[in-house]
């Protein structure tokens, strides 16, 4: 049991650390890890994330991973900045933490699975 709380313990405060690093809010980070307390999946691939600096992609939901889900970031961030490539200037780790809460939300509501597509979809149509 002191095993899983100081693990739980480590995970939120990477979390905490990393949403500060990224400028993302306190709110932000809380929001997230109510995310990950009731999802191991997702938990786990944050942990690996936080050591390897990589997702696994085994986290999916519907068929979409995580990897998905970034790439569909990234995709979003080269669009807002009219880039056609994955560019030094995106902060990838930002990027990574909106994928995850991107999957959790779309493991609580699976209808925006069909909105994700939609996006992509239109976003491939504007790369054309």
């Amino acid at each position: 049991m002191i095993l899983v709380q100081n693990n739980l313990i480590k995970s939120y405060e990477n979390l905490k650390s990393l949403c500060e690093q990224t400028g993302e809010t306190p709110e932000f980070a809380d929001s997230l890890w109510n995310d990950m307390l009731t999802d191991e999946g997702l938990l786990s691939e944050f942990n690996y994330y936080v050591v390897h600096r990589t997702l696994k992609g085994e986290c999916a939901c519907n068929g979409l991973t995580l990897l998905d889900l970034y790439f569909a970031q990234m995709n979003k961030y080269n669009r807002l900045h009219d880039l056609g490539k994955n560019q030094a200037s995106a902060n990838k780790e930002r990027l990574v933490l909106h994928a995850f809460k991107e999957m959790a939300d779309m493991k609580k509501d699976p209808s925006l699975i069909r909105k994700h597509d939609e996006n992509e979809r239109s976003s491939t149509d504007y790369l054309m």
